[in-house]
């Protein structure tokens, strides 16, 4: 596809702005977190530095950190500069026997810094006797747990079901501390003994855990999608097209919060069998495509591959 050329006049994309001088920075078509591609590296220069400097803050950011996608960030030997774990995301180990009393616990998932394996992080259990199933609680949310007698049993602490895991006493103890601040009361056990795959990780050069990890797309993260996927239309199209009305939509909810925009997750492959070998990637390369549907521009973005 041959590439229409930007206009030589800066018109931001996202929120009109035409002052010359509010443009000194670029915009990368999929977020620079993700890695760049050297020379071929797609970036925009028609995104004011206003609007890029928000969507790092409030956009890129969570989408590289607190996402699926960001995950491939680390398959990919990108790390961050600076260690803040993901919290919408949920890492939990294998029901299994192997992990003993550690089955199902909570794992931190990865090191932001070093992309290694966080295996098990100091965690509150309480036992619902409405859904019959542990609520599980890292360290940090403890504070939001109302008890409920209704919920939880008589509060009665033999009566109500409640355990701690941590991967040390150390961090046991800091869940203690965090019980009684929130004056939830807890009766002190031994602390639970690692099993073997943990005890033993000092002595592998890899500890391979099996679990799961799970996390919820909000508005936010489907806004960020959306810039990348407008990025690309523009990078492709050029601003005249994108900067038409009937891109006001897609617009106003990429940069001011607007009405949200219809999404679905598909499990279908992301090609058709239809592309060329000139554009299509073999590797895991992140993918996108624009095209028109029953003359509606539809987008789609391919993270994991």
């Amino acid at each position: 596809m041959k590439l229409k050329k930007q206009n030589e006049e800066r018109v931001c994309i996202y929120c009109n702005e035409t002052d010359k001088v509010l443009f000194t920075s670029r915009e990368h078509v999929i977020p620079q977190c993700f890695g760049t591609f050297g020379s071929k590296t797609p970036t925009l220069h028609c995104v004011c530095d206003d609007c890029n400097a928000y969507f790092k803050k409030e956009l890129d950011q969570a989408l590289a950190r607190d996402t699926l996608e960001g995950i491939t960030r680390y398959t990919k030997g990108i790390s961050s500069r600076e260690r803040r774990l993901p919290k919408s995301l949920k890492f939990e180990l294998d029901e299994s026997e192997e992990y003993g009393g550690y089955s199902g616990a909570l794992a931190g998932g990865y090191d932001p810094l070093t992309g290694a394996g966080i295996p098990i992080i100091p965690q509150f259990w309480i036992r619902n006797i409405r859904t019959e199933s542990w609520e599980k609680y890292r360290i940090d949310q403890i504070k939001n747990l109302v008890i409920d007698e209704d919920q939880y049993g008589s509060r009665k602490v033999d009566i109500r079901q409640m355990k701690i895991i941590a991967p040390s006493n150390t961090e046991y103890n800091q869940v203690i501390e965090e019980l009684k601040k929130y004056n939830i009361p807890f009766k002190t056990k031994e602390m639970l003994k690692n099993p073997p795959e943990l005890e033993n990780a000092e002595s592998k050069n890899r500890l391979e855990l099996r679990g799961s990890i799970s996390g919820i797309i909000d508005k936010s993260r489907k806004r960020a999608f959306v810039k990348v996927l407008f990025n690309f239309a523009t990078y492709y199209l050029g601003t005249e097209e994108t900067l038409k009305s009937e891109w006001n939509k897609s617009r106003n909810f990429v940069r001011y919060d607007g009405d949200t925009l219809l999404s679905r997750i598909s499990q279908e492959p992301f090609w058709t069998g239809q592309e060329t070998k000139n554009i299509r990637f073999v590797d895991d390369s992140y993918n996108l495509r624009i095209e028109n549907k029953g003359g509606k521009v539809v987008g789609v973005i391919q993270f994991l591959t």
